[in-house]
């Protein structure tokens, strides 16, 4: 698995004795808020730019408290149109109305508490959005830490697990299923000339009777075989990658389509659906991916460092918080609960 840095770093060039990096951010984190400010005032009814804006909102926390600062200097000027002095995401109440309750109540509220009650509101908003698309293509789909198990026309089994999406197309002389996101266990009845597909992304795994896991977790697809004979190929290269599994094998093909391959216990395969994340040698960023989908909310991994370091460790699912304590531990990392639906992982 690759151990890129996640994508809500940013890396600014830093002179000697010049600005901090804090700095830096926090004047880039004021300008793109002002810039927020100008778009969602033009185009206020437009749902995929208040998408964009929970997910800029909630990719750090210093977006939050800019956020907030510019709401406070346009209210204090009374330039705002008042739907938009103090923006909020749907089911948050507006700022002023809640400052205008506490100053009732003889009470203020830190600014950085406040970010933090904004910055979980998108969250909830941003993590909200890909479910409802997901719904609207699937036919089977799971929240965070639910797994679903139901049977197919021809009598074969899925396993779902958390936070995935399927479909189902049984079309004349093919059965295939879709995987939109997530991860899902296959106990296929055979039938030779009903071949059985499982289309996940450009990644397709083509059976004619096998138990077998099929894996979109992070950045990577992933197909591992209980027991039978699978084919699995990657149609985003050309010509494109084949490869033949048996019991017992996996492979891991990334965004960049590179390809991993290697051996496991049959036994061992598809462990997510006893509740565990097996690692071997795997960096972190890569085991948080699969804890992800267990915990319903959104996890933030704050030290590229520690997030590139490999583990090795067998780690519950049953407890998301407890599993990212243990994997970061051994390096001096921690973790945070900031909101019942945030949790940062930060290094020593």
């Amino acid at each position: 698995m690759s151990s890129e840095r996640p994508s809500h770093l940013r890396l600014v060039p830093m002179a000697w004795n010049g600005p901090s990096r804090v700095v830096v951010d926090e004047r880039e984190a004021r300008r793109d808020a002002s810039l927020w400010y100008v778009r969602l005032r033009e185009e206020e009814d437009d749902v995929a730019v208040k998408a964009e804006f929970a997910e800029w909102l909630c990719a750090d926390p210093r977006h939050a408290e800019a956020w907030e600062s510019m709401c406070e200097t346009i209210a204090a000027v009374d330039r705002a149109p008042s739907e938009l002095r103090s923006y909020a995401l749907p089911g948050q109440p507006r700022r002023r109305e809640r400052f205008r309750q506490r100053q009732a109540n003889g009470q203020r509220k830190p600014r950085v508490r406040i970010a933090v009650v904004a910055l979980a509101a998108a969250c909830a908003f941003a993590l909200a959005l890909p479910t409802v698309s997901l719904r609207l293509r699937a036919d089977h789909v799971t929240g965070a830490g639910h797994v679903a198990q139901f049977k197919l026309a021809d009598g074969s089994s899925v396993q779902l697990g958390p936070d995935s999406a399927v479909a189902i197309d049984y079309d004349g002389g093919e059965r295939t299923v879709r995987l939109f996101a997530g991860q899902a266990m296959f106990d296929v009845t055979p039938d030779p000339n009903r071949p059985f597909r499982v289309a996940a992304g450009n990644v397709t795994t083509t059976v004619l009777g096998t138990s077998f896991d099929v894996r979109m977790i992070g950045e990577a697809t992933s197909v591992a075989v209980v027991r039978g004979h699978v084919r699995v190929e990657d149609a985003g290269v050309s010509p494109i990658a084949r490869r033949e599994l048996r019991a017992g094998d996996w492979v891991r093909i990334a965004a960049s389509h590179s390809i991993e391959t290697g051996k496991i216990a049959p036994q061992l395969v598809g462990s997510w659906n006893r509740g565990e994340v097996l690692a071997e040698n795997r960096s972190i960023t890569s085991v948080i991916d699969e804890i992800r989908p267990w915990y319903g909310g959104k996890i933030v991994v704050t030290d590229a460092v520690l997030a590139s370091r490999s583990v090795t460790g067998i780690y519950s699912l049953r407890d998301p918080a407890q599993a990212l304590a243990m994997i970061v531990k051994p390096y001096g990392g921690r973790v945070m609960r900031i909101t019942p639906w945030l949790l940062v992982v930060s290094g020593s």
